[in-house]
């Protein structure tokens, strides 16, 4: 049974907060550069000097642009394999963590020994994926399971039954839980438990919880070959973690991501036409638009989710709430929690979609750090 966790508490309080009025100027922004930034300290003090010091493996499977192989790297869990079905995810991940071995396949055609074999030894501690989350989301087709997409959830666990690795985290979205009726969450969660036979912990976590500036939750699921302690994260951890949790906000405003962008890689502003860029300038922050259905920041609130966008293009990332145009892939990388030294590979689209796919490395952070204590004992 899921409880009331202290994330969906923020949530809540950010659904009481009282909404902007509906007027056509930027209003004053209450956070300046001048003013502290511990998001930035905390986001520079992930270096990739802490990919080199790794007590713990792990296997990263539907790896999309790496936010969940990357936080759990920072927690000492060192990338051994980083696969995906896109060829320009896996480039990603490998280009930023040389150390995993580059794995493009389709994952329903994966095998325990050619997972193996890539890594070099078949004693893996950890097995990390998020599977596509399309078929059980609120802006998918929620076909769920019957969906070829949801079973690539099924195909999951039959690959953990197969390497046994000491754990495995799987992550979705939350409306996983209530698809169907309810249905098809029972059934994973019994597919999950009778094919592995793994000791499972379920929870919700929303990133704004541990200073993330952008609401997102997932569906966590930990499980362990052996029965351990282990307890879903509740707060930041680690550099900074106590600052920035100490600013007395309620959550970090979004525009503490948005500072300091100029010259780093992946902050490339799109040109808009006269008549775009005139009709994103009249949206008030944290409305939206009419005509295309983008959002655009409020900068003294968390972002909502970074949306994936699709393959063909589908999807808007949001409005900058200063400047009249959408928000750049770096931008929306710092809303997620990528350090700027994390450079995303592909077109402009593919990038969008690495990051919109992605776990907030921050958050994935904080799960392996609580994974890695489990696993010590």
């Amino acid at each position: 049974m899921l409880g009331r966790t202290q994330a969906g508490y923020v949530q809540q309080r950010l659904l009481d907060l009282e909404p902007l009025p509906a007027r056509r100027a930027v209003p004053h922004i209450e956070v300046s550069e001048q003013q502290s930034n511990p998001f930035l300290r905390r986001l520079s003090a992930f270096t990739p000097g802490l990919l080199e010091s790794a007590e713990f493996s792990h296997i990263g499977l539907f790896c999309g642009g790496g936010g969940l192989d990357l936080g759990l790297a920072f927690a000492g869990f060192r990338c051994l394999v980083a696969s995906d079905i896109v060829p320009q995810f896996v480039e990603t991940v490998v280009h930023n963590m040389p150390h995993a071995a580059g794995l493009v396949e389709d994952a329903m055609a994966l095998t325990a020994g050619a997972l193996s074999s890539a890594a070099g030894t078949t004693e893996i501690d950890l097995v990390a994926a998020g599977p596509p989350c399309q078929a059980f989301s609120i802006l998918g087709r929620r076909g769920a399971l019957d969906d070829p997409r949801g079973r690539l959830a099924l195909k999951y666990f039959e690959l953990i039954a197969d390497l046994r690795p000491r754990a495995f985290l799987f992550e979705n979205v939350p409306g996983l839980l209530t698809t169907n009726g309810g249905a098809d969450w029972r059934r994973l969660q019994g597919f999950a438990k009778d094919t592995t036979g793994y000791d499972l912990h379920v929870g919700k976590l929303n990133s704004v919880t541990f200073g993330i500036p952008q609401v997102r939750e997932r569906v966590i699921v930990v499980g362990f070959r052996e029965p351990c302690c282990f307890r879903m994260p509740m707060i930041a951890t680690g550099p900074y973690a106590k600052e920035l949790m100490q600013e007395g906000h309620l959550a970090s405003p979004s525009i503490w991501a948005l500072q300091q962008v100029e010259g780093l890689p992946n902050h490339n502003i799109r040109l808009h036409g006269d008549r775009v860029t005139a009709r994103y300038h009249a949206i008030a922050p944290g409305m939206r638009d009419k005509t295309d259905h983008t959002d655009r920041i409020d900068p003294n609130r968390p972002s909502g989710t970074v949306l994936v966008g699709s393959s063909a293009g589908g999807g808007r990332p949001h409005i900058h709430p200063i400047e009249p145009r959408v928000i750049t892939v770096r931008e929306a990388a710092r809303l997620q929690s990528f350090p700027d030294w994390y450079v995303f590979r592909g077109t402009g689209t593919n990038q969008y979609r690495q990051i919109g796919n992605a776990v907030p490395p921050l958050l994935a952070y904080e799960l392996g750090s609580r994974i890695a204590a489990a696993l010590r004992g």
